[in-house]
């Protein structure tokens, strides 16, 4: 299995591996336990690519990740000072565009069925900005046997008793930072307008089959 698929999986089971359960918040290290273990047996289950096992397994995803990321804050981090910017309906419409992106990138990415596991340190509470940090490592065999493994750290915050995620880093690279970057040189170089026109042909590249995602996608 190539480097790169891996890395793909190890990103699709990032941003799959939370969930939140009950009234009370669980602590932001026992999210991530308890959820990795499900998305470990959705991930695990073969499914032929295009079958209709395959689309109710990527329902199942994203049934769990819509349970725990907070899209809008990410969308709202990633776009920077340019989000004060945008109306109501633009920050809805930019919104919903990155939820799409992220979900056809890591749901491109089932039929690798990666067989991964984890382990945690402790966790990090900020009392201050109720905000929580989990770092862990990720790691998987590739086709010769040999492990491949990732530094993940997850970033999450408290709201209405329940900790969601807003970021997470693989390694030195934070997803927020990545995509604020990439947006940022779009909208200066171009203009916002040329920013959702790029994000939006990359879906369609995706959803295609016609590109590949990486680990640092480019728009």
């Amino acid at each position: 299995m190539k480097k790169k698929t891996i890395y793909s999986a190890l990103i699709a089971m990032s941003l799959t591996i939370l969930t939140t359960t009950g009234l009370a918040a669980p602590s932001p290290q026992k999210v991530i336990k308890d959820g990795a273990e499900e998305v470990r047996k959705i991930l695990t289950k073969k499914t032929k690519k295009g079958s209709p096992a395959e689309k109710v397994q990527k329902e199942k995803l994203k049934k769990v990740v819509d349970g725990f990321l907070d899209y809008q804050e990410l969308s709202r981090r990633s776009l920077g000072p340019h989000w004060k910017d945008r109306s109501e309906e633009e920050k809805t419409e930019f919104t919903k565009l990155l939820r799409d992106l992220i979900e056809a990138s890591y749901t491109s990415t089932i039929s690798d069925n990666i067989e991964f596991s984890m382990e945690y340190e402790e966790e990090e509470i900020d009392e201050d900005t109720m905000t929580a940090t989990v770092a862990s490592v990720a790691s998987a065999k590739n086709k010769k046997g040999k492990t491949v493994s990732e530094d993940l750290t997850f970033h999450l915050y408290l709201k209405k008793r329940i900790w969601l995620m807003y970021d997470v880093e693989f390694g030195d690279v934070s997803l927020v930072r990545h995509y604020r970057g990439e947006f940022n040189r779009k909208i200066k170089k171009e203009s916002y307008k040329a920013l959702l026109t790029a994000m939006q042909k990359k879906l369609k590249e995706i959803e295609s089959g016609k590109v590949k995602v990486e680990k640092k996608p480019k728009l």
